[in-house]
């Protein structure tokens, strides 16, 4: 009897130790649902990163950019081109701040102009698109931008700090009593409003530069335009050409030696006096042996 009551206690001990073993083995409803949310937290994170790189990757324009714009253009009728321009630019509302005209060294006959305007950044586009409409060759373009929202913004900043300082010293110096704090608070006032107006004047700068896109325009004067480079064009038209331009280069060869012969006049005489004057007082002594 106490052989089976002690084996009935051990078979029991074993059933239990098992069952024990078995719950801590097998996982609960809370441990499985751990990892759940956590790898929807990463998937989240790394759902919410990818969409950030993708937004950061676009391009961002700010609100105050400055654009400037370089166009060459080639014409056979200087003069009809020129006033077209000035046409356009009237047109537009737009101003010239700076033109240059000029003959190329090499080759008399081409004159060439240079415009720098500036134009309503608003009208920017109807301007170049008219000025395309010109009876000349556009031979290049190039736009380009820069964005100082961020540097417009940091100077802005910096103007409100200074005009807060301002008004600081400002009473300051009404309840100051003594000279020499007077002295030095006129000192920092001084400083404080130099810097302002420094800094107001590149703000200035910067809305005529964003207002009124700056445009530089060149025009050069050819006596033919070959866009294609002869390229498609018949073979008795080039020769044509070539004898054209041959005879222009030979007469303005030939107006450079006439003006070239009219400077060197004065030189002439006063070269010939001399050698007149030599020859006299070499004959002169030859007598006198």
């Amino acid at each position: 009897m106490i052989k089976k009551h002690w084996m009935a206690i051990g078979i029991s001990m074993s059933f239990l130790m098992a069952a024990c073993s078995s719950q801590e083995n097998e996982p609960s409803e809370d441990s499985m649902a751990v990892p759940d949310q956590n790898s929807s937290i990463t998937m989240d994170s790394e759902t919410e990163e990818g969409a950030a790189s993708v937004e950061q990757s676009e391009p961002l324009i700010g609100e105050k950019v400055i654009r400037s714009v370089d166009v060459g253009y080639e014409t056979m009728d200087f003069q009809e081109s020129i006033d077209y321009i000035e046409k356009t630019i009237e047109n537009h509302g737009a101003y010239i701040e700076y033109s240059n005209e000029w003959n190329d060294s090499a080759d008399q006959q081409n004159r060439s102009l240079n415009y720098t305007l500036r134009v309503p950044t608003e009208s920017l586009d109807a301007f170049l698109d008219e000025l395309e409409e010109m009876n000349a060759y556009k031979e290049s373009e190039m736009i380009s931008s820069e964005d100082v929202t961020q540097s417009y913004h940091d100077t802005e900043a910096r103007i409100n700090v200074l005009n807060n300082k301002e008004e600081r010293l400002n009473t300051l110096l009404e309840e100051a009593e003594s000279v020499e704090a007077i002295i030095q608070i006129e000192d920092s006032l001084s400083e404080t409003i130099a810097e302002r107006e420094s800094l107001q004047s590149i703000i200035e700068n910067y809305d005529s530069l964003i207002d009124y896109t700056m445009v530089n325009v060149t025009l050069t004067e050819r006596s033919t335009i070959a866009n294609n480079g002869g390229e498609g064009r018949p073979f008795l038209v080039r020769i044509q050409e070539a004898f054209i331009n041959s005879a222009y280069a030979f007469f303005y060869f030939l107006q450079n030696v006439v003006i070239w012969v009219i400077y060197a006049i004065p030189f002439v005489l006063i070269i010939g006096i001399i050698v007149w004057i030599v020859y006299i007082l070499k004959n002169k002594t030859q007598k006198k042996r």
